[in-house]
């Protein structure tokens, strides 16, 4: 509660401050007035132009996203497990990593076109080695001396991984995906900028060509929340998941 009431003060603050300046010294066509881009937002929502963008949008992120978190979580356990998969998979994906993913965007769009799948493909590819990168960082640090009881009590791999490994590696994996959410949304605004035509980043560049500076903001506003509220549904999970964490619990 003291750091919900200390959260929302700051924001009130933070959000006078932007109503006075706006109302003295800008004019609406470069900076609206937060109560403006309320009164916008809400009217945007009552319209359905906000839902319908925002349903495609949540769309494209979510496939883009579990697509990359169920290649991540397998190929960064099998990396890190196996010596020879990392040598040869895992180093294919070392040389693909500094490729950034807007760089790609030109590329996707020649080899699979406008639609949905260019857009969900690039999602995917950033958020994928954030992922991948720490599940396995999580499987490289797993305690020696706890595979080893295992293996001495009659263990297999089989048995070692799903009883060491995979709890070891859960604080690793949701560092991961709570980096990669951030990233994927990063990745739908511009993928919509670029080649859409629907979604949040289609509706902001819209607002942008005619000067529509309070849908501009609301879109921003939008983009904002859904960050927020990626990283709590994460943070959550996290929470509910390693139960056994001190720190998680606290």
């Amino acid at each position: 509660m003291e750091r919900l009431l200390r959260t929302s003060g700051t924001l009130a603050v933070l959000l006078l401050a932007w109503e006075l300046a706006a109302r003295a010294w800008f004019p609406v066509y470069i900076l609206p007035p937060p109560s403006l881009v309320g009164r916008t937002l809400l009217a945007l929502f009552v319209d359905g132009t906000l839902w319908q963008n925002l349903r495609i949008s949540l769309e494209r992120v979510f496939a883009g996203y579990l697509i990359a978190t169920a290649l991540a979580i397998p190929l960064g356990i099998a990396a890190g497990w196996w010596k020879p998969i990392d040598h040869t998979v895992g180093s294919v994906l070392e040389l693909l990593r500094p490729l950034p993913a807007l760089a790609l965007i030109p590329l996707a769009i020649v080899w699979l076109g406008f639609g949905e799948v260019s857009k969900i493909a690039l999602i995917a590819y950033a958020s994928f080695f954030s992922i991948y990168l720490n599940t396995r960082a999580g499987v490289q640090n797993v305690d020696p001396l706890h595979v080893k009881v295992m293996l001495i009590y009659g263990n297999g791999t089989k048995d070692v991984l799903t009883k060491v490994v995979l709890y070891s590696i859960l604080p690793y994996v949701f560092t991961g995906l709570r980096y990669s959410a951030a990233v994927a949304l990063i990745l739908l605004v511009a993928v919509e900028l670029v080649g859409a035509q629907s979604g949040l980043g289609f509706f902001l560049v819209q607002a942008q060509s005619f000067l529509q500076m309070p849908q501009m903001f609301a879109a921003i506003v939008v983009f904002g929340v859904l960050g927020f509220c990626a990283n709590f549904l994460v943070a959550g999970i996290e929470r509910r998941v390693i139960r056994w964490r001190p720190e998680i619990r606290s």
